[in-house]
């Protein structure tokens, strides 16, 4: 299949598009930015230019469309939902326009609400599924629940399946991919030191206040966790997938924590309900239907990986 990919030069970009690749794919990055990753196409288009990004998806058998502000604290709040909404409003009308008939949406855990939280949330129920109330205080997490919601209406309008990610909290901790994730996106020129120095204080300051600029709580986002190479393996099934329109939470099977989650549990929300057990370190965030409907199997953990031999270093 021929893939069109907007953000294919950013962090999680570059492990989309090696993943596509490996799989026979043939991949073109979409944006400004050509993608870092050898064997790919380039097509300048800009998100705010419907027509280049038309001109862009010509001939491809699936858009993917990862370009976005990240954070609700790396850009004012205009400018934030200019790029994630009514961007999202142009990559769609462009797929259209193209006649492309698939496109693949990164959404986030964010949408949820359980992300940069501006208010405390409490779970209904355990493990969250995508059946449980989206409520998301902070703009970043709007953003993208409204972008579902979008890709929901262009697919009941239009010829186009749209299939949305719920990406939650996205980790790099093989060496080799977090250094090739580093030449662009929100983290570039950090060092891989760096960014896992951010993680580290996820799993050791699960209690700091909420500061901001900073990362999400390990609290506020379920202590849910994805290595990125199982992100990709996410995006590549939902190009290949037959779905016509779904969101799907895509995560880990266990959490970023070293407490059990039980434990986690019944110390943070002892009042909330859990429809399953939770063995062991099992993720609080369930990605039972990307695993029965896409086919998607989470194959990696930070607890064996290049990151945690850093750690015990």
């Amino acid at each position: 299949m021929r893939v069109a990919i907007t953000g294919g030069s950013g962090g999680i970009g570059s492990y989309v598009v090696r993943e596509l690749l490996a799989f026979g794919h043939d991949v073109v990055a979409v944006g400004r930015t050509p993608s870092a990753v050898g064997s790919v196409s380039f097509a300048g288009a800009s998100l705010d230019d419907a027509a280049s990004l038309a001109r862009a998806f010509a001939g491809a058998d699936a858009v993917v469309h990862l370009a976005a502000i990240t954070s609700p604290y790396r850009a004012p709040v205009q400018e934030l939902m200019d790029v994630n909404v009514t961007g999202t409003v142009r990559v769609l009308d462009a797929a259209v326009a193209a006649r492309v008939p698939k496109l693949v949406f990164a959404s986030s855990g964010a949408a949820t609400g359980f992300s940069f939280q501006l208010i405390d949330l409490v779970p209904r129920y355990l493990p969250l599924d995508e059946e449980h109330p989206s409520e998301p205080s902070d703009t970043y997490g709007i953003s993208k629940l409204v972008g579902e919601q979008l890709c929901g209406r262009w697919s009941a309008e239009h010829p186009l399946a749209t299939i949305c990610l719920r990406i939650n909290s996205n980790w790099c901790v093989d060496r080799p991919g977090a250094e090739a994730a580093l030449h662009g996106g929100w983290a570039k020129g950090l060092a891989v030191e760096d960014l896992w120095q951010r993680y580290r204080l996820q799993l050791e300051q699960p209690e700091r206040p909420r500061a901001a600029n900073a990362p999400p709580l390990p609290r506020d986002l379920l202590w849910a966790v994805t290595d990125a190479r199982d992100a990709a393996q996410a995006f590549r099934l939902a190009v290949e997938s037959d779905s016509v329109h779904g969101v799907f939470h895509v995560n880990g099977f266990d959490t970023c924590s070293w407490t059990p989650s039980e434990e986690l549990v019944r110390e943070w929300f002892p009042d909330v309900p859990l429809r399953e057990p939770l063995a062991g370190h099992a993720t609080l965030v369930s990605h039972r239907r990307a695993s029965e409907e896409l086919g998607y199997r989470p194959q990696h953990t930070w607890r064996e990986s290049d990151f945690a031999d850093w750690l015990s270093a």
